[in-house]
């Protein structure tokens, strides 16, 4: 009940405040940073120009890859696993953490009639941008994820953003529901999957993550 309260609050923080990457393991969470660069969408979301005047880097979404467990292929093939790219980002879900520099971003993995798949990522820079490192946010499901590369699917990233380091993430499915999920500030990158909100119904409620 607490941890509901909890990710309850923070839903109402987040709709009022809504404005080749190697498998690379977690470092620890960054304190400080000087200064937020800013950042811009290119070639219909392919490409993520990050600059401060002067460009410091270009992240094509294809650079981003994970491995989506328990999903279907665009022909409807039932999949235990498939290792997927980045077709674009989502426009709507980039979001810098103003407390580490950290710049969290949805992309579509996979787009294809009712077999959408989308992940969530986070770049954690070094100084002035000149690197950065992939952190996969792993969405939960019905089995133990044991590594930091893999995820279950979602259909769609609406919006993405950090309430006080925390990491929320909007998705909807192909019903009209709509959920918030959340990862709690830790000192992984990512931080632990703290809980779901459904904040809209549609068809069906199997949008947060189930578990046996």
């Amino acid at each position: 009940m607490k941890v509901l309260t909890i990710v309850t609050t923070i839903t109402i923080l987040l709709i009022a405040n809504l404005a080749t990457a190697q498998l690379i393991p977690a470092t620890p969470v960054k304190t400080q940073i000087p200064s937020i660069p800013k950042i811009r969408v290119l070639q219909n979301g392919r490409k993520l120009r990050i600059y401060d005047g002067n460009i410091i880097q270009n992240i094509q979404a294809r650079s981003l890859k994970i491995r989506v467990l328990d999903s279907h292929n665009c022909e409807g093939k039932q999949l235990k696993r498939q290792t997927l790219s980045g077709k674009k980002f989502f426009t709507n879900a980039i979001k810098f953490d103003k407390r580490t520099g950290n710049l969290a971003v949805g992309v579509l993995l996979q787009d294809c009639l009712k077999q959408n798949i989308s992940a969530a990522f986070i770049l954690q820079p070094e100084p002035n941008w000149n690197n950065y490192i992939v952190h996969r946010v792993s969405v939960p499901g019905k089995s133990l994820i044991n590594n930091r590369f893999s995820t279950y699917p979602l259909r769609r990233i609406q919006t993405i953003g950090f309430i006080d380091g925390n990491l929320l993430i909007k998705h909807t499915n192909f019903d009209d529901s709509e959920a918030l999920l959340v990862y709690t500030s830790t000192n992984r990158v990512v931080g632990n999957y703290a809980g779901c909100v459904i904040t809209q119904t549609g068809h069906s409620e199997s949008i947060c993550p189930t578990f046996n």
